[in-house]
């Protein structure tokens, strides 16, 4: 086949389908979306994602201090990364090493006016590296 016959056969098929969705339309009438008066909640103070052998990998959890956070495990079912929203409303993504020391938090909220900042951490819980700068 030649290349004006592919781009040929493509010009048809765009407009076959776009056709086909006024068509559509016309005799469906005008789409909505769908109403949500009647919609069902789901309540719970935790979702968990589980493989085939019911073991947890993440979490969507209430934390301690009543603050909601979405949370990832290893293998060993170690919280490794949190993505967690503070008291007081600001985010916080926390990564932890293996032993389950914060290694590095990335945030909003550093001072009363919502700065971002990042630190990075040692095996001991030392700053090694922040911005801003502490």
């Amino acid at each position: 086949m030649k290349a004006v016959d592919y781009v040929t056969v493509l010009v048809v098929a765009i407009l076959a389908g776009f056709l086909g969705g006024l068509g559509t339309r016309n005799i469906l009438g005008q789409i909505q979306a769908p109403s949500t008066s009647g919609a069902q909640v789901v309540k719970a103070t935790s979702f968990q994602l589980v493989d085939e052998h019911d073991t947890v990998h993440a979490a969507l959890d209430m934390m301690e201090g009543g603050s909601p956070a979405l949370l990832f495990y290893d293998a060993d079912h170690q919280a490794r990364m949190v993505f967690e929203m503070m008291g007081n409303g600001d985010p916080r993504l926390f990564l932890f090493d293996k032993e389950g020391r914060t290694r590095t938090t990335v945030g909003l909220g550093l001072d009363a006016v919502g700065s971002p900042f990042i630190r990075l951490r040692d095996s001991d819980g030392n700053v090694i590296w922040s911005t801003p700068e502490r």
